[in-house]
Formats: C-alpha cells, sequence, structure tokens
C-alpha cells in the first residue's frame, strides 16, 4: 500500500502541518497588495500631477502610473482592469458608470472655463459655415460632449456635418494633411492650431460647471487603497503649492512635457480653475450639491443625445473622505 512507503509523523509534527496549512492563507494576505494603478494622458489639469513625478514625489509605495496618449486609452485601461483608477472628465466617468461600474469621485483637478474648444480653419466665422464640412473629434470621450453642446448651441443638426472620429493625439496631424476643416480639440493643442491660424468658434467658457476633471477609482479599489489615495492626493497638493509658488520653475517642467512654450503655457492656463484642498472638500461633500446638479444634468444631456443608453446611480459617487484634512 502506498501508505507504507510514508514516514510516520508524530501528533507534533501533524499538529505543525495543520496549522501550518491554516495558516497559509493569513500569511498570504499578509504580502504586499496588488498597487493602485492610475491611468492618466496629457491634459494641463493634470500636469500638476505629472509634475509630482518629474520632482520625485510619484510614484510612491503602492502604487503605479499607467501613461497614456489619450481619454479614451484611460478608459479602455479601466474597462479591462488594467487600471483602478483614472484621470477622467466628469461625463467620462458617466460614461463608465453607466456600464455598470461603481465608482468614486476622490479629487477634483480642474473645472474647464475655456480649455476645451471648436477650431475652425480660416474663413469658416460662424457655425453655419460648416455645413457640408468636417469635424473631427474624439467620439468616445469628451468629445462627443463637446460636438452635442456646440451643435445644440449653433442650432446646427448633425446630418448637416461630416464627422470624424480623431483621438486626441492624431488631432494635429489631421488638421496638417487638411483632413478636417474643424477640431474639437483642447490644450495645449488648441493654442497651437489658434497660433497656426485656426479660430476659436466655441469653447467650454459657453458651458459652464459642465467639464470637471477627475480622479475617479473603482470603489473596490477606493476602499483597499484608502492610505494610498489619501497620500496620492496629498502630494498633488503639495505640487499644486509648489506650482503656485515656484511658477517659473512649475512653468518650466510642464511646458517641457507638453512641448509648448512658458509663454503659450501661461495662455493654457486661463481656460482653467483648478481648485485647492479646502475646494475640494467643498465641492465633494454632501452639503454642496454643484457636482451633483452638474452631473445631473450631464446624465440628462448624455442620455438624450444617446451617448449613454443606461443611466448612472449618482448617490454615492462623490466623496472627500479622500482629501487630506491636514491640508484644509
Amino acid at each position: 500500500m502506498i501508505s507504507q512507503h510514508l514516514p510516520s509523523l508524530s501528533r507534533r509534527q501533524l499538529l505543525q502541518l495543520s496549522g501550518a496549512s491554516l495558516l497559509a492563507p493569513l500569511l498570504q494576505g499578509c504580502g504586499p497588495k496588488e498597487p493602485l494603478v492610475v491611468a492618466g494622458h496629457p491634459w494641463p489639469g493634470y500636469e500638476i500631477f505629472f509634475m509630482a513625478r518629474d520632482l520625485g514625489w510619484l510614484p510612491i509605495q503602492g502604487m503605479q502610473c499607467l501613461d497614456n496618449a489619450n481619454a479614451s486609452e484611460s478608459m479602455q485601461a479601466i474597462r479591462d482592469g488594467r487600471a483602478q483608477a483614472a484621470m477622467l472628465t466628469l461625463d467620462e466617468m458617466i460614461r463608465l458608470c453607466s456600464e455598470g461600474f461603481d465608482l468614486r469621485v476622490a479629487m477634483i483637478f480642474d473645472i474647464s472655463v475655456g480649455a476645451d474648444v471648436v477650431i475652425t480653419k480660416p474663413g469658416i466665422n460662424h457655425a453655419q459655415d460648416l455645413v457640408g464640412k468636417t469635424i473631427g473629434y474624439e467620439a468616445s470621450a469628451l468629445g462627443a460632449l463637446m460636438l452635442h453642446e456646440f451643435l445644440s448651441h449653433s442650432i446646427l443638426d448633425r446630418s448637416e456635418v461630416n464627422l470624424i472620429d480623431l483621438p486626441h493625439d492624431q488631432h494635429n496631424q489631421a488638421w496638417l494633411n487638411g483632413e478636417v476643416d474643424a477640431l474639437i480639440t483642447y490644450e495645449p493643442n488648441a493654442t497651437k492650431l489658434l497660433k497656426s491660424g485656426g479660430q476659436r468658434l466655441f469653447d467650454s467658457k459657453q458651458i459652464p460647471d459642465k467639464i470637471f476633471d477627475l480622479l475617479v477609482v473603482t470603489a473596490d479599489a477606493a476602499q483597499r487603497h484608502k492610505v494610498v489615495l489619501h497620500d496620492i492626493i496629498d502630494i498633488h497638493f503639495k505640487a499644486l503649492h509648489h506650482f503656485r509658488t515656484n511658477p517659473m520653475d512649475s512653468a518650466h517642467r510642464i511646458a517641457k512635457r507638453m512641448d509648448i512654450s512658458t509663454e503659450d503655457l501661461r495662455q493654457v492656463y486661463r481656460g482653467l480653475l483648478i481648485p485647492d484642498a479646502l475646494a475640494n472638500y467643498a465641492y465633494l461633500s454632501n452639503q454642496d450639491l454643484r457636482m451633483i446638479q452638474a452631473a445631473s444634468h450631464l446624465v440628462k444631456v448624455m442620455h438624450d443625445a444617446g451617448i449613454i443608453v443606461d443611466d448612472c446611480d449618482l448617490r454615492t459617487i462623490f466623496t472627500n473622505e479622500f482629501i487630506p484634512k491636514e491640508r484644509l
């Protein structure tokens, strides 16, 4: 019999083995957690976070950064499970929420007040001049919302224009190649195109309190990585302080990464409001209804425009629990 070839074990050895087997799952749980992966892509409002990385403050233990070319890639990273947190606009967060993702908004990076733009080629001075012309936009991200708002304000129908879905990192090439007559784009591309002769036809100043850039985290990851999330946000506000108190150093670092001049950078940031920790704490509190009202309005707009099919439950999404109290 097989058992005859096994060595005999003492009662003490048996107890040690059984104890070890019981402890194994617990010991595994004491090992290092999977890191919180934060997905991001180029956008002026996110650059203060990336400046913290340039300064050597990020990443910290328990986190990883995932660099993407555009918002669509960052959204896909959440869908695929390659990232648990992402830098997204309010409408992009609503898209994921409507797809069934349980999300939390942990921080507001910025509010767009002119940094998202509809730019046209010379000679196109009015919205009606775009009838029969081609508009490039990123259909899976903020571009879809900007298109809807622009057409609504301009009393244009989608059928009156030709639409091309273009990821943001392809905007400049499409413009140079003459593939589009207008682009729905954002900074820093907007400033570059305006300097090359483009004309600003519409921007986010005309749709206030609709374009918020956020740090979005899956609900599960928000619970598992509370300390890491708190520390990441604290470092962002540390970098924001550096941005405001050391403007020359900050401008040099950010302009280099964005491949624009420091002079153009100043123009870029005129189109953004960047809330500090106190403003974040207020915006994301249960007592302040601005975020809920903005999101509720966007859900309706996006639903009516066919951008989303299912509604989004906003009751638990916004939270200020991760905003460092020592920064208030």
